[in-house]
């Protein structure tokens, strides 16, 4: 496992500027490892930008730097998006957060067709990305359930991959009691950007519902809006533990999810199997059915996502005494 000291570097990497789930967490880890009292971390975000930092992050506590020294007793925290990094500091101890599992795969296909002709001739693919080799000083962080699947399938063994979940931003926490609701508040919640095909096919087939999209709004608007509201419908692909469907249920959401990605694990989102659903077209009828249903039944369809809830709400503490666990024994 990781060899931390007093004097090691932390270095996270990270991109710049971007504002999801991903480079949330990556500023969330240096806030945290500040806060137990590790010292000696550093975000470094790839490619170089001014302002890298993204305005939203400005709670969280962090410092920049610009260089990365290739030492045993350096630590690099590399995101999956990230691997190519892997080789590219052979001396240093590094650590691949598995934050969204898909990206790997994405990504590394793109950097392979992006290169010229003269590139490929010369390039060593596998001198140059990580594939899953056994290398003394590589470790793995799941992020999620479905993630710690996936290193599984890879070779990766149990023992060697730590389960290291991010947190929803505090402000959906501070209120832990029963959120009063209007139940005459039939909107239906959604994220625009995920599951768009299968949203909008429900869309087209419910014209009497008030289909409300989570846009342009900051982390205390969409509170506002979800403590306000009674469903969250998510048909997204969910690479990882998926921030909004968290952040519906601290807020007394109920949620009609598919079963994409982590979404299919009940590790990673611990809801009944009566309100997952395999999407195809000859389901939308009975998913519009089960919409209306819990709109029209909420108070008898909530209890049964309070499990979800309690795990959402105790992720802060559970990510803090993981990084004790892992950095101050």
């Amino acid at each position: 496992m990781i060899t931390y000291k007093s004097h090691s570097k932390i270095i996270i990497f990270c991109p710049p500027k971007k504002v999801t789930g991903g480079p949330e967490a990556l500023h969330q880890l240096s806030d945290r490892l500040y806060k137990i009292g590790v010292e000696n971390v550093f975000m470094h975000y790839i490619p170089k930008r001014k302002s890298a930092k993204a305005i939203n992050y400005f709670v969280y506590k962090t410092k920049e730097t610009d260089s990365v020294e290739d030492h045993p007793d350096t630590i690099l925290i590399i995101p999956e998006s990230m691997t190519f990094l892997i080789k590219k500091y052979p001396l240093s101890q590094k650590v691949i957060w598995w934050l969204s599992v898909d990206f790997y795969k994405i990504l590394m296909e793109y950097r392979i067709r992006k290169q010229s002709f003269f590139t490929k001739l010369f390039y060593k693919q596998a001198d140059k990305e990580y594939y899953f080799e056994d290398l003394p000083n590589v470790f793995q962080w799941a992020q999620s359930y479905r993630s710690s699947v996936y290193l599984k399938k890879h070779g990766i063994p149990d023992n060697q991959i730590d389960y290291v979940c991010d947190y929803i931003n505090p402000s959906f926490t501070e209120n832990k009691n029963v959120i009063k609701k209007d139940l005459n508040n039939k909107k239906v919640l959604y994220n625009p950007k995920k599951g768009k095909e299968e949203i909008s096919q429900l869309i087209k087939n419910s014209p009497e519902l008030n289909w409300v999209p989570i846009q342009n709004m900051n982390a205390q608007q969409i509170k506002d809006l979800m403590s306000k509201s009674l469903l969250y419908v998510d048909f997204g692909e969910n690479p990882g533990r998926d921030k909004m469907l968290r952040e519906s249920v601290s807020q007394d959401c109920c949620i009609i999810s598919g079963r994409n990605g982590s979404s299919a694990y009940y590790e990673d989102l611990m809801i009944p199997d009566e309100y997952k659903f395999d999407f195809s077209e000859s389901q939308i009828s009975e998913i519009i059915s089960k919409i209306k249903e819990v709109l029209e039944n909420y108070s008898e369809h909530i209890p049964q996502f309070l499990t979800y809830k309690n795990v959402v709400l105790n992720e802060e503490n559970v990510f803090e005494n993981k990084l004790k666990e892992i950095f101050t024994r």
